[in-house]
């Protein structure tokens, strides 16, 4: 049942935490996939706009400058002359070398330019900023960009493309990529060689993280440049990936869709494309979602720990709430119990902690008043009880029983000339009888009850011929107690009257009284005849029977009852042909005068 209900109350807490939660993730979730969208775009767009202003600009800025000094006539007559003779005088030398320094100056300050060239048609020789001297298109090593150049139509102006360049058998070949343009006011081309190794260097310090690529386009589609070798293998699938872009925006003039995500070899990646500002080229930038993905995953990690930790709260807030409800039923459950049996219970509390208090205290304020009446309705009856004991005593002069009991003494005495049993048994007597006869309503110490209780048994030690044997355990420190009167009386006259089997057999009784946690313990033991448990059920019904008349036992428990509650009961314990103990307890703060 516990179980049961623990499921319950958990599902229900659960509905009422998770779902507010998970809406709340959700709305989160949202926001930062929307602000992560918005922050890989920028990312991409920064990335391209920086390549464009500190890069490109570079090779923008040293093409321009020397199409800027063609336009001066005294520097393009001087290029023509010195481009159209095959020896060259002493102010040539000084040219040439004024202008190959200043071409030299550019691949010194940016050094992923691997060099320059300075072509007028029509001539065998040009000015590279790579060699001491004029070189010619016959000998010089580098001869291919002559014949892309050749193939350039007329009205087209500029051109890129990636070479290969070897200078020596023995070097290593170099990926380049080569600029063409053609000259403003003169026929003739500057070409720019960008050593591509080390402008992807430059690039990939311009990129914000490993999973961002980068691309250079000519006007075809041509990739001239890529910073990753993996992404460049799933762009060479999709071959018509950028020529339909660069496609649609010289038709449109406009990028459709930019910013978006595209599916590359089965692989997503954010897209970004920007038109180069100087030359006919293209810039992209490709995010992987991986990047995108990875920061989605630390996201929901931490939801889930939030998760996780809010099920745990949820399980020891329902496991501790419905393990209280269950103690509180089961308190309940106890007190209707205990109320049915009639038994005492704890006074109700002060303060109220919720429902279930509020519920037990008006239950026991119910059972408190209940026990008030029915203490009520004992005390009355025995009150009533009392007035009748009170007119029985009343119908006898006790002064005229004491005056005969002593008349009887000293005929005693004249006739047996001294001390004798029936002196001792008349004394004795008298002592009882007084004992008796007094006040049954006034308290008296443990120290007096006992001593009437042991001349009551000298007196019935005699009757026996001496075969009863009293044992008096008592501790010391309860004999100044009050208790009221002919309190042990009762329990020992049930012993004798019916524990004794035979006159001729020894017969024991112990009375032990101690003290333990401010109740004062009382047991009556005999060595006597036991009872089964049959006869003890039978014995319970007749002491807590309030109808019976009986004087005995069942008064001595409805006395107990009436001044210390339920808890101060007899208690039998016996066995056949063993004995039998009869015990009871009283709360000693409880005693009064």
């Amino acid at each position: 049942m516990l179980h049961k209900f623990f499921i319950k109350r958990f599902r229900t807490y659960a509905i009422i935490m998770i779902i507010p939660l998970l809406v709340l993730f959700l709305i989160m979730g949202y926001l930062i996939l929307d602000t992560q969208q918005k922050e890989l775009e920028k990312q991409g767009i920064n990335t391209l706009e920086s390549i464009n202003d500190n890069i490109v600009y570079v090779a923008y800025s040293t093409i321009h400058q020397q199409d800027v000094m063609m336009r001066t006539a005294q520097y393009k007559l001087s290029i023509q002359k010195l481009l159209s003779h095959s020896k060259m005088e002493y102010q040539d030398v000084i040219f040439m070398n004024a202008a190959r320094s200043f071409l030299r100056s550019f691949e010194t300050s940016y050094p992923y330019i691997n060099s320059i060239y300075l072509y007028l048609d029509g001539r065998d020789n040009y000015l590279t900023s790579s060699s001491e001297q004029l070189v010619s298109l016959q000998t010089f090593y580098d001869k291919k960009w002559f014949e892309k150049y050749s193939e350039m139509p007329e009205g087209e102006k500029q051109f890129v493309e990636t070479r290969w360049l070897k200078r020596y058998t023995y070097d290593e070949a170099k990926k380049v990529i080569t600029i063409y343009q053609k000259m403003t006011l003169v026929d003739g081309v500057i070409v720019v060689n960008i050593n591509s190794d080390d402008f992807g260097e430059m690039i990939k310090s311009m990129l914000y993280h490993s999973g961002q690529s980068f691309f250079y386009l000519n006007a075809k589609g041509d990739v001239l440049f890529f910073s990753d070798e993996g992404t460049s293998r799933d762009v060479k699938q999709e071959s018509a990936l950028f020529e339909n872009l660069i496609k649609d925006y010289q038709k449109e003039g406009k990028f459709k869709n930019n910013q978006r995500w595209v599916k590359v070899n089965g692989k997503y990646y954010l897209l970004c494309i920007k038109p180069a500002d100087y030359f006919d080229t293209y810039f992209v930038s490709l995010i992987t979602f991986d990047t995108f993905k990875e920061k989605m995953f630390n996201y929901l990690q931490v939801a889930v720990a939030i998760l996780v930790v809010n099920l745990l709260l949820i399980t020891l807030l329902a496991w501790i709430i419905t393990k209280s409800a269950f103690k509180h039923i089961t308190s309940l459950v106890d007190l209707f119990g205990a109320a049915e049996r009639g038994e005492a219970v704890e006074k109700p509390q002060t303060i109220v902690k919720d429902e279930y208090n509020l519920i037990m205290n008006n239950i026991l304020f119910l059972f408190i008043k209940n026990n008030q009446m029915q203490a009520h309705l004992l005390e009355e009856r025995h009150q009533s009880e009392i007035s009748e004991i009170k007119a029985l005593q009343l119908q006898i002069n006790p002064h005229f029983i004491f005056n005969t009991l002593q008349t009887m003494d000293l005929e005693v005495l004249k006739q047996l000339g001294g001390l004798s049993t029936l002196h001792t048994m008349i004394q004795e007597l008298s002592r009882i009888i007084k004992y008796a006869l007094t006040d049954p309503t006034e308290f008296v110490s443990l120290q007096e009850e006992l001593n009437y209780l042991k001349a009551y048994m000298h007196i019935q030690e005699i009757r026996f011929k001496n075969n009863i044997v009293t044992y008096f355990e008592i501790e010391e420190q309860v004999l100044n107690h009050w208790v009221f009167r002919l309190m042990l009386q009762p329990i020992v006259e049930n012993s004798v009257n019916h524990g004794l089997t035979s006159l001729n057999e020894r017969f024991y009784i112990k009375i032990k009284i101690f003290k333990r946690k401010f109740k004062m313990h009382v047991s009556v033991i005999d060595s006597g005849c036991g009872m089964s448990k049959e006869e003890i059920e039978r014995l319970y019904v007749r002491i807590n029977d309030v109808k019976s008349k009986n004087i005995g036992l069942t008064n001595l428990n409805r006395r107990l009852v009436l001044h210390y509650g339920e808890g101060s009961k007899i208690h039998i314990r016996s066995k056949k042909g063993m004995g039998t103990e009869i015990s009871f307890k009283m709360p000693i703060q409880a005693l009064h005068k």
